[in-house]
């Protein structure tokens, strides 16, 4: 038996998100259905974590245990060569026995995309939130400053339709809003993520942008901790799953001596500032 840890990207626009379900296309379901063509049937692919319907990745991840070892960048390319043309392998890297993508994960960071224009776009509309209004970036950056370090956020968690195991508490690492030619992104890193939490925060941060809202609304609806009383929901097309954060050694927190240092440096691929 051989663990493998796979980076993945995909399109997310025609899938019900990652995980499998019945009647329904997933790209988990496409991710076991490129196994089966390469003589490894009923080999179920781990993912790192859920992303919803229409939410795209550009480094989703998930582990596999097959029956027999393959050198990594075969692997890569027998998949990539048996899925559709919006999944891709990025990355195939050996895992040590008992690495779970899900368990053994430090955090993740989460992209959110804004198109802001008067004018209705006739491209893309899949790849972000069209904004049809201006916004005030300098504001919303100001409000989003409240989020960092760990906070109670049940104010912008959504029902996930099942009972949450570990609250709703959670700790954000990095917070981070980049003004861009036509638009802007919102980028959150963090130990993890509520049900429709990233999206729930944009909508709420584009309420201060309009000016419907003053900055300082945001911290007192953070520790509120009702739903109802933060902004709307953001459509998931603007929203991509970027990083999965794990130790060098892959190992969960706490187990190598002297602690880990993540994969990816936090500020790295121009994420801090303007």
């Amino acid at each position: 038996m051989a663990t493998y840890l796979l980076t993945i990207s995909y399109d997310g626009s025609r899938y019900h998100g990652w995980q499998r379900q019945a009647g329904f296309p997933t790209v988990q379901e496409e991710m076991e259905k490129a196994l089966a063509a390469i003589d490894c049937p009923g080999v179920r692919v781990e993912g790192a974590g859920r992303t919803d319907t229409g939410v795209h990745a550009i480094g989703q991840c998930a582990h596999v245990v097959l029956p027999r070892p393959f050198p990594p960048e075969r692997l890569q390319l027998a998949l990539n060569a048996n899925l559709p043309e919006d999944v891709a392998v990025q990355r195939v890297r050996s895992a040590p026995d008992g690495f779970h993508a899900r368990f053994h994960a430090r955090g993740k960071r989460y992209v959110y995309r804004c198109l802001v224009s008067r004018v209705r776009p006739a491209i893309g509309r899949q790849y972000y939130h069209w904004v049809r209004r201006a916004v005030d970036v300098a504001a919303m950056r100001a409000a989003a400053a409240c989020l960092r370090g760990t906070h109670d956020f049940a104010s912008f968690a959504a029902n996930p339709g099942y009972t949450r195991k570990r609250g709703t508490v959670r700790r954000l690492d990095h917070v981070h809003l980049v003004g861009r030619p036509g638009g802007f992104d919102f980028a959150v890193q963090g130990s993890g993520f509520l049900y429709n939490m990233v999206r729930n925060l944009v909508g709420s941060l584009l309420e201060v942008g309009y000016g419907n809202r003053p900055p300082e609304w945001f911290a007192e609806i953070l520790a509120a901790r009702r739903r109802s009383l933060a902004g709307p929901t953001a459509p998931a097309a603007g929203l991509y799953l970027q990083r999965v954060l794990y130790g060098r050694d892959l190992a969960p927190a706490g187990r190598e001596p002297g602690g880990s240092e993540p994969l990816v440096d936090a500020d790295e691929d121009g994420l801090d500032g303007e």
